[in-house]
């Protein structure tokens, strides 16, 4: 086990923003966060990550290195003036990393050649892939990606899917926050199914299908939305 959730929730004055969770995490599994707008997802995602403090409960990593995991939030805004090499190098003195790793995450992440325009002229998705790279940056033992596909192309997506699958090989564990449920099928060990910030599921995909008798997510999602329309 390299994580867990003990009875981990926040509210918020009067409403639940998530109900207590205690999950256990296991190391090189990737763990895909599912739910729509509002299911808790994000709230999840800060408090594993310490952005956001739990009214209740805690998070308890069993990672033996000195720098925890490494977190790509949903947006990071990156300094105009700098340049990605300029702002990779800021990092790198944080993490104790040679120059070679700045190269070697930026051309994962195809900015080599980009490393010295300036980030303030950068599109979404260029801004999205220098997000990965700082992520990629620190190297150690839990990845917290927060919509990491958001604003990357068809491409890129693609690309990300494989650097997750590399991670997997790694024995590195990662946690995916993400509405798109076919990111879900082609990469998760295992998915969380948030609704209204209640647990609906953990567990493998297989047995997900066999609970709800559903053969994709989307059938889950609107099974699951009927029937608390209903309740």
């Amino acid at each position: 086990m390299i994580l867990e959730m003990k009875d981990l929730s926040k509210s918020y004055k009067k409403k639940t923003a998530l109900a207590p969770l205690n999950l256990h995490i296991e190391k090189g599994e990737c763990i895909v966060l599912c739910g729509g707008n509002g299911a808790g997802k994000s709230t999840m995602i800060k408090m594993l990550t310490g952005v956001d403090s739990p009214t209740k409960g805690g998070v308890v990593f069993h990672s033996k290195q000195q720098k925890t995991f490494a977190y790509m939030p949903d947006q990071l805004i990156f300094p105009s003036e700098l340049t990605p090499y300029e702002i990779l190098d800021y990092y790198r003195g944080f993490l104790n990393k040679n120059k070679e790793s700045i190269k070697w995450v930026l051309q994962k992440t195809g900015l080599w050649s980009e490393r010295n325009q300036k980030a303030g002229g950068f599109s979404k998705g260029m801004s999205q892939r220098l997000n990965l790279a700082q992520c990629l940056l620190a190297e150690t033992d839990i990845y917290i990606l927060d919509e990491p596909t958001d604003g990357l192309d068809p491409y890129w997506v693609i690309q990300l899917k494989k650097i997750i699958k590399e991670l997997k090989e790694q024995n590195k564990t990662i946690i995916v926050s993400s509405h798109i449920m076919r990111d879900a099928i082609e990469i998760a060990d295992k998915v969380i199914i948030l609704f209204n910030g209640k647990l609906k599921f953990y567990g493998a995909l297989k047995q997900v299908y066999k609970e709800y008798g559903c053969t994709s997510l989307e059938e889950i999602f609107l099974f699951i939305h009927k029937n608390e329309q209903l309740s």
